[in-house]
């Protein structure tokens, strides 16, 4: 095995689920998403030995970003995660909760969703992009062109502005 495919295998393992699921905040199609995620490791094999290996998932991510956005473009409609799609790709559910416990756990998700979109931009990409995507503070900062910093300025002020709205919402005891 050549070193190019080794490196192409290994991208393609760790970070082929977290694109998909970047993807997903720019598109409302589970299918449209993993047809930008295939573009972008068509394209990247095609790149290959142009990419630095530090600097892999800030390529991937960026070019990921630029194929969801032409994709948006193309189809010329409004783009609003749903939760219903990101559920479709997760396959980890051990056990089947009761339908109460599953209508909760789903206007919770939705909420959160809902909490995330209404950030300032750099701060829902970068809460996004740690939280969703599960990507490291070093690899957002590639993607984010931004300093490793701001990263954990942007995350921890996402964060504590959501927390804050969730605080708002719960009932005075």
């Amino acid at each position: 095995m050549t070193d190019s495919n080794r490196l192409f295998l290994d991208a393609f393992g760790r970070y082929e689920k977290p694109l998909v699921r970047y993807a997903m905040g720019y598109t409302d199609d589970l299918g449209d998403a993993r047809d930008v995620v295939q573009d972008v490791f068509l394209k990247f094999n095609q790149n290959i030995e142009s990419i630095d290996p530090q600097r892999i998932a800030a390529w991937l991510f960026t070019a990921c970003r630029n194929r969801a956005l032409d994709l948006h473009r193309k189809h010329k409609r409004m783009v609003i995660m749903e939760h219903d799609s990101l559920e479709a790709h997760d396959t980890s559910a051990a056990y089947a909760p009761s339908p109460s416990d599953q209508l909760e756990g789903e206007e919770t998700k939705a909420m959160l969703h809902r909490m995330i979109q209404e950030l300032p931009a750099k701060q829902r990409q970068a809460v996004w992009l740690k939280f969703v995507t599960g990507i490291s503070y070093a690899e957002i900062s590639q993607v984010m062109e931004t300093s490793l910093g701001n990263v954990g300025y942007l995350i921890h002020h996402g964060v504590a502005r959501i927390r804050e709205r969730w605080q708002a919402m719960e009932p005075v005891r």
